[in-house]
C-alpha cells in the first residue's frame, strides 16, 4: 500500500496537484459505476484523506467527478464524458460526414470538402474533387494547410472564423482590423453560410456552412468549390442551399443543431 505523499511526491512533478488529480481519476475509473469511497481512494493513491477530499471537491465542482449513493462514493463525472465525446468527434467527424459529403458531391458535381480549424490553420479532413474537366482541386491550392491570412478569404475559412470568439480571433489576427473582420463574420453568423467569389484565387468561388456540435460550437465547415466560369446568381443560390442542408445533416448526425437559415 502506498504511503501518504503530502510531504514529498516521488515523481517530483512540476505541477503536483495535476498528477494527484490524475491519479484520483484513474482509480475512480477503475472502480466502475459502483464508485469508491474516500478512505480507500485516498489510500490507493497515497494521499491523506484531507488532501484527497480537497482535490476531489475541486474535481466535483468542475464536473470531472460525481458522487453516488448514501456513502457518497466517487464516480467519473459528466464533464469527462463530454470531453471524451468531443475527442471522439474530432477523430470521427470525417467518417460520420462521408456519406453526406458524397451525396452532396453527386448532386452538385462540384468539388466538396470538409474543413476544420487546427492550431489556427484550416485543415481539410476530406476532399471529393469534381469530375468535371473544369473544376476546383483544393489540394493543389495549398488549402490543406492554409496560411492564417487566407482564412478570411475562403468560404470555409470564414465559417470557421465565425465560430471563434473575440479573444481567439485576436490571437490569430493581431495585426488585422478587428472591426472590419468581425463585421463580415457577423454577417456569416446571421446568414448561416459564407460565400467566396474569387477572393483567394482568381477563377475560384466557394460556398460553405458550419457543422455544429450539441453545444452549438462550430467544429467544421462543409464547403463547395467551383470555377467562376460556372457562377451565376441562380447557381450560387442552389449551391448555398445544398451546402447548408448538407452541413445541417452532418450536425444532426453528431447531435448538433443546424445553424443559420437554409437559403
Amino acid at each position: 500500500m502506498s504511503q501518504p505523499a503530502d510531504a514529498a511526491d516521488v515523481r517530483r512533478s512540476p505541477i503536483q496537484s495535476i498528477d494527484r488529480a490524475t491519479d484520483l481519476l484513474g482509480v475512480i475509473a477503475a472502480a466502475g459505476p459502483a464508485g469508491i469511497a474516500l478512505t480507500p481512494l485516498a489510500s490507493e493513491v497515497g494521499l491523506r484523506g484531507s488532501t484527497a477530499r480537497t482535490l476531489l471537491s475541486a474535481l466535483v465542482m468542475n464536473g470531472l467527478v460525481g458522487q453516488v449513493g448514501q456513502g457518497r462514493r466517487y464516480v467519473l463525472g459528466p464533464r469527462l464524458f463530454e470531453l471524451n465525446r468531443v475527442h471522439q468527434l474530432q477523430h470521427d467527424l470525417a467518417s460520420v460526414a462521408a456519406p453526406v459529403l458524397r451525396g452532396l458531391w453527386e448532386r452538385t458535381d462540384e468539388t466538396v470538402h470538409l474543413a476544420t480549424l487546427q492550431n489556427g490553420r484550416r485543415a481539410d479532413l476530406a476532399v471529393l474533387v469534381s469530375r468535371q474537366l473544369l473544376g476546383v482541386n483544393p489540394t493543389n491550392m495549398g488549402a490543406v494547410d492554409d496560411p492564417v491570412g487566407a482564412l478570411g478569404r475562403t468560404a470555409a475559412g470564414k465559417v470557421l472564423l465565425a465560430g471563434l470568439d473575440a479573444v481567439e480571433l485576436g490571437r490569430l489576427f493581431p495585426e488585422e482590423d478587428a472591426g472590419a473582420l468581425e463585421a463580415e463574420l457577423s454577417l456569416v453568423r446571421d446568414a448561416g453560410h459564407a460565400v467566396n467569389v474569387e477572393e483567394e484565387v482568381r477563377g475560384v468561388c466557394g460556398v460553405a456552412a458550419p457543422v455544429l456540435d450539441p453545444g452549438g460550437t462550430v467544429v467544421g465547415a462543409v464547403c463547395i468549390g467551383y470555377p467562376s466560369a460556372r457562377r451565376s446568381p441562380n447557381r450560387e443560390r442552389e449551391l448555398v442551399a445544398a451546402v447548408v442542408a448538407a452541413a445541417a445533416e452532418v450536425s444532426g448526425l453528431i447531435g448538433g443543431a443546424p445553424g443559420g437559415d437554409d437559403a
